[in-house]
């Protein structure tokens, strides 16, 4: 008994001092429960919300309950709103270190490109407060991942957050630059499919202009951009001779006009930001973009136009035949798989004219129709050849037919004779 008393005094020492020694619960910080209410319930979705606190951008004493003087003390450091110009530094304080970002998967170098992008140049270098911050484009204290549909810098959402600024007018004369580019983005095939919820295959400003390093492609860069996503347009087109040719930009011919004409490489044809699908137009058209609006007078580029709507008519005409063809062969009877294959592969020859067209090699491209050409009268050869199968197979068939109707017939001549003998 005596030793059990020991053991409960002791226990209870030990619990007593633990007690004792135990740290405080923090409570929940001042400025949530009294003050910023709708910051707080926006941070609740925030990406930081479990690796940040309201003091690590803003400063101040969390503790401080409905002590306004004592929660804002600069002696805490206290900033409230911080400043836009040091928004980049208090952002990249984190998002630049390795150790903090090592398990997030996050690159470290976001900062590094803003400081040389358009906006942080204005900002940093120029203190133009008008250019875009982290905030601008992330928010403040609702911010969310990429991949979250309701996020700022979802790809759907993009332009309107491009937008906010760029849209502006008084704020785009201010730098120099066009209001309309969201407008006239959406109205383009990458624009409109963007809009229809084609993300996928659907390029945003940052797919062209970068991220945190955002500027405009220049005339070294642009086919390495617009050769991202039209990969085999890019190598057809660096075999060319446009790729070789510095006369491959507008402003070659129109330097005095302005920026509606700098465009070099790829948009020297297809356009910038209200870029469409091509159609006959960039061949026999005369406007811009077109081939003779710049070939005005007959050249090798006239021959070259001739030979690919030339052939690629023919190739049309050609698998428009071999369809019927088809056709025509199933409602007989025939199982023709094959040929439907290689009635998809012709149309995939026709699809990747597109981009062989930019090589300007005359022979390659005749080559490559022609085979699309060669393609399709095997084809039709073949459903010939399983039609004279067929033919010959019903003549069979029709002739055992006969000849069993025949010997049926003289077994029942027969069976009749026998029952007469009978």
């Amino acid at each position: 008994m005596r030793s059990l008393l020991i053991a409960l005094l002791l226990t209870s020492a030990v619990v007593a001092e633990e007690e004792e020694t135990a740290t405080p619960a923090v409570a929940e910080p001042s400025c949530v429960t009294h003050c910023h209410g709708k910051e707080a319930e926006a941070y609740r979705l925030d990406i930081h919300r479990d690796s940040l606190a309201c003091i690590d951008c803003h400063g101040g004493d969390p503790t401080a309950q409905r002590d306004k003087l004592r929660s804002h003390d600069p002696a805490k450091g206290f900033v409230g709103t911080p400043a836009r110009r040091t928004i980049p530094e208090l952002c990249g304080g984190c998002h630049s270190d390795p150790v903090r970002m090592a398990f997030r998967d996050i690159a470290t170098d976001q900062l590094a490109h803003y400081r040389v992008s358009k906006h942080g140049r204005a900002v940093l270098d120029r203190g133009d407060d008008r250019a875009a911050v982290c905030s601008d484009c992330h928010g403040a204290h609702g911010i969310r991942p990429r991949s979250d549909p309701n996020a700022l810098t979802a790809a759907e959402n993009l332009p309107a957050m491009c937008g906010s600024c760029h849209s502006d007018p008084e704020l785009m004369a201010a730098f120099g630059l066009p209001s309309d580019t969201v407008s006239i983005f959406l109205t383009s095939i990458h624009g409109r499919t963007l809009e229809a919820g084609e993300t996928r295959g659907s390029p945003t400003c940052i797919d062209c202009h970068g991220k945190h390093g955002a500027t405009a492609p220049r005339f070294g860069s642009v086919v390495q951009v617009c050769s991202h996503c039209h990969a085999n347009t890019g190598r057809e087109y660096e075999r060319g001779a446009h790729h070789r040719s510095e006369e491959m930009r507008c402003d070659s011919c129109h330097e005095e006009e302005g920026q509606e004409f700098r465009r070099y490489a790829c948009t020297a044809c297809h356009g910038v930001h209200g870029i469409q699908a091509p159609g006959e137009e960039i061949y026999t058209g005369e406007g811009p973009g077109s081939c003779f609006h710049c070939h005005r007078e007959p050249d090798a580029a006239h021959a070259l136009v001739e030979t690919i709507i030339g052939k690629r008519d023919d190739l049309l005409t050609v698998m428009r035949e071999t369809r019927d063809s088809v056709e025509a062969a199933k409602r007989r009877g025939l199982f023709l798989d094959h040929e439907e294959i290689y009635l998809r592969e012709s149309n995939r020859a026709l699809i990747a004219l597109g981009p062989l067209s930019h090589s300007l090699e005359s022979d390659r491209i005749s080559a490559h129709l022609e085979q699309g050409m060669r393609r399709q009268d095997r084809t039709r050869d073949k459903i010939e050849k399983q039609q004279v199968v067929l033919r010959d197979r019903r003549l069979v068939l029709l002739v055992a037919a006969f000849l069993f109707l025949l010997l049926a017939a003289l077994l029942l001549i027969k069976l009749r004779a026998l029952r007469r003998l009978s």
